[in-house]
């Protein structure tokens, strides 16, 4: 791995807050807190269930934490601005790193994806060590305190409701025994189940209108070590479905420990079982059978553990005709979207950022510790951070017929295109590096939009059929027998 240069980006100009609070423990509640601790003098993470301190235990509130979970590059470099040196850190801890177009052998579309070097590194790990990274990192800022065991049960709010103050607390396993915390800023990123709707419709303000996409996916994860891992030609493995030929996905990933997290899933009701043999067997039923192959010489290391996800699902508080002042909210409680794709940690990583900017430009336009016209400045920017992972997400399960939600009107267009895109991208390097990068969030959407590139793909994609592709795959360095 290269070295890259890091850099701590905390602000040059804080918003000189005294105390914020921000309730969930999650990867997004740390780095929300991590941006926080440059503008207040003291930052409370609450977490309503207990934060462990060992690299390898999850904790309690991730009920995907067995699971794969996916970096993306723009996520991992914002992490190292953040904390630098981390995933220097990680790699020592075991995460394992590579190049994605060099590690990575995808199948989609009934081919496989090119293999070269496209300077885009993947990072895998299990979530347990990249939560333990960046809680560890969070809670050693001066003035950042957690405060677990605790559960958030109202906002606090002035007399005439026009700003939140606070929250009020009940300790767990302490009935009865309540507290409140005074805050300048609260920031609610407590995951999809958050309670900030309800809170703010009954302090008048009703709740936020809600985007949904309907795709009721059902995933199952186990690890396996693997025989030999310098006997496979690759470091992962993706098999991706498509609305043509498949509802299923599955994944083989690297972690700590010389360990393969596997993950399969599926659309719309056809999961992967809890058992081991229907694990395997729903395996050899996927769109080609590398996985199911690889998964014969590895042995099992756990049970099989399921996750049922019905919808991408986005509260639009940016839309909100009335917003109290000192409330924020991050994370999944604002977005969520189909794990599948791997972009929740990233998006919580872009709206931090866009938490931290807000801030700055508060201070540049009300003055240090002025709170009024906060809240609406940064759910406007957290809206347009959300937007390019929405799109990229519900897009490709909008492409399925029995996906539910609304379609845009360029939705045909914008599905043949990016059909094409994908096809090109399987015999034009260029256009793979720049899908690729735009996949993990580098470049925008407008950069596969360019005329140069709008032009090679329409050459690319007229002339890449899928079947002379996946015949010329064994020359570009694919799995053996794939």
């Amino acid at each position: 791995m290269k070295p890259r240069t890091q850099q701590n980006i905390r602000s040059n100009h804080p918003f000189a807050g005294r105390r914020a609070v921000v309730i969930g423990g999650s990867i997004a509640g740390l780095v929300a807190a991590r941006v926080l601790a440059d503008h207040f003098d003291e930052v409370d993470v609450i977490e309503r269930d207990g934060i462990p301190d060992d690299l390898r235990e999850a904790r309690k509130g991730a009920p995907q934490a067995r699971h794969l979970h996916g970096l993306l590059a723009r996520g991992e470099r914002i992490l190292n601005d953040l904390f630098p040196g981390f995933t220097e850190d990680l790699i020592r801890d075991g995460a394992v790193a590579y190049d994605f177009g060099v590690g990575l052998a995808w199948h989609h579309l009934g081919a496989w994806k090119p293999r070269f070097e496209t300077g885009v590194q993947t990072v895998c790990m299990t979530r347990p060590l990249l939560e333990a990274h960046v809680r560890r990192r969070t809670f050693a800022l001066p003035g950042v305190r957690r405060l677990d065991e605790r559960e958030v049960v109202e906002l606090s709010a002035s007399p005439d409701r026009s700003r939140i103050t606070g929250v009020v607390v009940r300790r767990r396993g302490a009935p009865g025994g309540v507290e409140e915390l005074r805050a300048d800023l609260v920031v609610d990123a407590s995951g999809r189940g958050s309670r900030a709707p309800a809170w703010l419709e009954a302090l008048g303000y009703g709740r936020p209108d809600e985007s949904t996409i309907q795709v009721r996916v059902g995933y199952a994860g186990r690890q396996y070590r693997p025989r030999d891992p310098a006997e496979l030609p690759w470091t992962s493995l993706y098999v991706l479905g498509s609305p043509s030929d498949s509802r299923r996905f599955g994944c083989i990933a690297p972690v700590e420990g010389g360990r393969w997290i596997v993950v399969l899933a599926g659309l719309f009701g056809d999961h992967p079982p809890a058992d081991p043999d229907g694990f395997l067997e729903f395996a050899r039923g996927l769109p080609n059978d590398a996985v199911y192959r690889a998964l014969l010489t590895a042995e099992p290391l756990t049970d099989v553990a399921t996750y049922k996800f019905p919808a991408h699902l986005r509260r639009h508080y940016e839309r909100m005709a009335r917003m109290p002042e000192g409330f924020a909210v991050l994370g999944d409680a604002l977005a969520s979207f189909n794990p599948v794709y791997g972009q929740g940690m990233t998006s919580a990583c872009l709206q931090a950022l866009a938490l931290g900017a807000a801030l700055e430009e508060q201070r540049r336009r009300a003055g240090p510790g002025a709170i009024a016209g906060l809240a609406r400045r940064y759910h406007a920017a957290a809206a347009k951070a959300v937007d390019l992972p929405w799109q990229m997400s519900t897009g490709e399960d909008l492409a399925y017929p029995e996906t539910e939600g609304r379609r845009p009107r360029l939705q045909p267009i914008l599905r043949w295109y990016t059909g094409m895109l994908h096809r090109a991208a399987q015999v034009d390097r260029e256009v793979y590096v720049r899908f690729v990068r735009a996949m993990h969030m580098l470049d925008g959407p407008e950069a596969l939009l360019d005329p140069g590139l709008f032009l090679r793909v329409l050459r690319a994609g007229r002339s890449a059929s899928a079947p002379a592709v996946a015949a010329a795959a064994p020359a570009r360095r694919q799995p053996a027998g794939a």
